[in-house]
């Protein structure tokens, strides 16, 4: 999946991106590696981008086209292509040009869109200077820093220092002297831009906050930058598959797969956030305007230099060598950061923006059809408005409305656009309706399988939070490879006979029932021999649940010892030997969340509180986690927006999964090394940080291992071979 979601946006990112292939070709590309600097003449491919509308899609209706979202898909699509030339320069020359006021040059703007000028941005004033000048203007002296494209460009947007303020210009290329360098990326080389006592016409003086210039160049460099990273990324999976070490495809290597699965996660990261900056850019104000964009800015720039350099890596010498690509895309990466700035430089400003009080609310737009859900929803919720998690859990269990996502009589079979309505009044209200934990996996895997008797028994009680449940699924010798696990399931007159030992059972001391898979058959293949079993711990002898003490000092979590413990015929959920299909039963696409609103925690938000009193470096790494969480959160929205319109959510959920269980144990860090010596303590002030550090190094390990979740990823979305 792309930075676009829509239907419309993939097919535009398909049609670009074949178009782009056909028209410029990467033989094309690399030609210009070793050609002389070029000059303001067009390229040969700007006539059938004007034809296609390219050039001004992000113009909106004037020019048949959208808006920054677009931009950005196709913008992606160049990146993928290495595309050289002044496109991005231009389009972003117009997007400045279209936001300069009323009186902004008009003309300049149709020029670029209908093809028949080129531009290019200078992203700051360098030593260039202007002096107002009543009749006649102002007059512009200095240099400009290195501007992309510049040398191929018919008209320069150009910042100047006017006393204390900066002014934005556009200058007509033919009126400055301008030198081509010898750029790192030869296929789209930098320029030097000079003046020498030039009058610029006072409407050519823009009406535009430097800033805005910023945030525009920042998100349109990011898109880009998504492109550079998923070649990359596709590049040196393919090579993985069928570059053989050792008698095998390095694809099979775990580090291999590790280093790659990584790309993809900061690539969707990149993407989910260029999406949400493009989309902000003419819907918030400036400081939450500049606070995603820096955010997108700084992770997708760092995720197309990291991830081309990681390409070089897989690749080996073939890599290192200037007849393959790869340089290609390095020096491509490499000059967006030398331009904008690396990582760092944006997430600093980010958290400043933050500091200062910037924070983006994300929303859900449904469609109409959600109308016709909210009248009934809103009665349920305002059926149990005031009630406790609890007790509004029990109160709408039987209406439906605590699972709607569930067929009748359990929930209402309602859609994704129905569930998010529910959700929706259930918040406008103020209703929250408390997790049934384990119990949200029960309820599936009993609908799915379960006898009519087993359904009866336990799902409206569940639902309405009447039992607890545990799930003992993992071993000591399974953990995250529960097909290996050892605990015996022997046929009796009465049943069955359990006898064996699991592990990290959470609220198994508590708990009123459990989930048990068992070995019913040691003859079958590992996964074929499981049986699914229901367990009551209240009342079934032979159980030993022994609290297992953790790192904290807490027993969270637990053993339990089956020593021939006796469960009925009655207990087995499906069919004998058919666990493993029973275990893997889960929500899956069936149950939509609404994303966060607000994408701040409130550990993140303690670390922001005091990001003004912190160094650069401790700046740095509160902003690189408020770039994480405001990734989940989008990832989050896009994930529910593609279920809602019933496409598939792609690797959204696997990347959050890995993203956030890290960015959870970095945020606890973090606040714990902030306290310095005091956090040596463990009391005061300190004890919770140092509980909630040391809570944190089981994220990465329950539900399944970071490294084997990167495995999952590697070989399931990138199709890396099983090793």
């Amino acid at each position: 999946m792309g930075i676009g979601i829509t239907r419309e946006q993939r097919e535009l990112a398909e049609a670009v991106r074949g178009g782009l292939a056909r028209a410029v070709p990467v033989e094309e590309v690399r030609k210009l590696l070793d050609a002389p600097a070029r000059d303001a003449s067009r390229p040969p491919y700007w006539d059938a981008l004007a034809a296609q509308g390219l050039l001004g899609i992000h113009l909106g209706e004037r020019h048949g086209g959208g808006g920054l979202v677009e931009l950005a898909v196709v913008l992606e699509e160049a990146g993928r292509g290495a595309l050289p030339g002044p496109y991005l320069p231009s389009v972003l020359a117009a997007a400045v040009l279209e936001r300069a006021g009323s009186e902004g040059p008009t003309e300049l703007v149709d020029a670029i869109a209908t093809g028949g000028l080129t531009a290019a941005v200078a992203l700051g004033p360098g030593t260039l200077t202007a002096a107002r000048d009543p009749a006649a203007g102002v007059t512009l002296d200095g240099t400009a820093p290195p501007v992309l494209a510049g040398a191929q460009a018919g008209l320069l947007v150009l910042a100047a220092r006017a006393g204390e303020e900066t002014l934005w210009l556009a200058v007509d290329a033919a009126d400055l002297d301008v030198r081509p360098h010898a750029g790192a990326d030869p296929t789209r080389p930098t320029a030097e831009v000079a003046a020498h006592g030039v009058t610029v016409p006072g409407d050519r003086v823009l009406a535009v906050d430097p800033a805005l210039v910023q945030d525009l160049a920042a998100v349109l460099f990011a898109a880009e930058a998504c492109g550079t990273a998923a070649w990359a990324l596709e590049t040196a999976a393919a090579h993985a598959k069928v570059r053989e070490q050792f008698g095998r495809p390095i694809g099979r290597f775990q580090a291999v797969k590790h280093l790659c699965a990584d790309m993809l996660v900061r690539l969707e990261q990149a993407r989910a956030l260029v999406w949400d900056a493009a989309r902000a850019a003419d819907q918030e104000p400036p400081e939450v305007r500049g606070l995603v964009a820096s955010l997108a800015a700084g992770t997708a720039l760092d995720a197309a230099f990291t991830c081309a350099q990681d390409c070089v890596q897989i690749l080996g010498g073939i890599g290192f060598t200037w007849e393959h690509h790869a340089h290609l895309y390095l020096r491509r990466a490499l000059v967006a950061r030398q331009l904008l700035g690396a990582g760092d430089a944006h997430r600093q400003r980010a958290v400043r923006l933050a500091g200062a009080g910037a924070r983006r609310e994300l929303r859900l737009e449904l469609p109409e059809e959600a109308q016709a859900f909210r009248g009934p929803a809103r009665e349920a919720a305002e059926s149990v408005r005031g009630l406790d998690p609890a007790a509004a859990r029990r109160a709408l269990a039987p209406t439906g409305y605590a699972a709607p996502h569930l067929p009748p009589p359990y929930g209402l079979g309602a859609d994704p656009v129905q569930q998010l309505v529910v959700q929706e009044e259930l918040r406008a209200a103020g209703v929250k309706v408390a997790e049934l934990g384990i119990g949200t996996w029960v309820v599936p895997s009993l609908l799915a399988y379960g006898t009519r008797e087993q359904q009866e028994r336990f799902l409206l009680p569940t639902l309405r939070g009447d039992l607890l449940w545990c799930q003992l699924f993992s071993e000591p010798e399974a953990g995250s490879d529960l097909a290996s696990l050892r605990t015996r399931a022997e046929r009796t007159d009465d049943g069955w006979r359990i006898t064996g030992q699991k592990v990290w059972t959470s609220a198994a001391q508590w708990a009123d029932h459990g989930i048990l898979l068992a070995r019913t058959d040691p003859e079958a293949p590992k996964h074929e021999g499981l049986t699914y079993f229901l367990v009551d711990m209240k009342n079934t002898p032979g159980i030993d649940v022994r609290p297992l003490r953790e790192i904290t000092g807490d027993a969270l979590f637990n053993e339990v010892y089956f020593d021939g413990a006796p469960l009925p015929h009655d207990a087995v959920v499906g069919e004998p030997g058919g666990g493993w299909r029973v275990a893997r039963n889960t929500l899956g696409n069936e149950r939509v969340h609404m994303a966060d609103q607000l994408t701040f925690d409130t550990g993140l938000e303690a670390l922001l509180a005091r990001a003004d009193g912190l160094d650069g470096s401790y700046r740095a790494r509160v902003g690189a986690l408020a770039a994480e969480a405001h990734a989940l959160a989008c990832i989050g929205l896009r994930t529910t927006m593609l279920q809602v319109s019933g496409l598939e959510p792609g690797a959204g959920a696997s990347v959050r999964k890995l993203v956030q269980t890290a960015h959870q144990q970095k945020v606890a860090e973090l606040a714990l090394e902030l306290l310095g010596p005091a956090g040596a303590a463990a009391e005061g002030p300190a004890e919770r940080a140092v509980h909630g550090y040391l809570m944190s190094r089981c994220l990465t390990i329950a539900g399944g291992t970071t490294q084997v979740q990167l495995n999952v990823v590697a070989e399931r979305i990138l199709g890396l071979p099983r090793d």
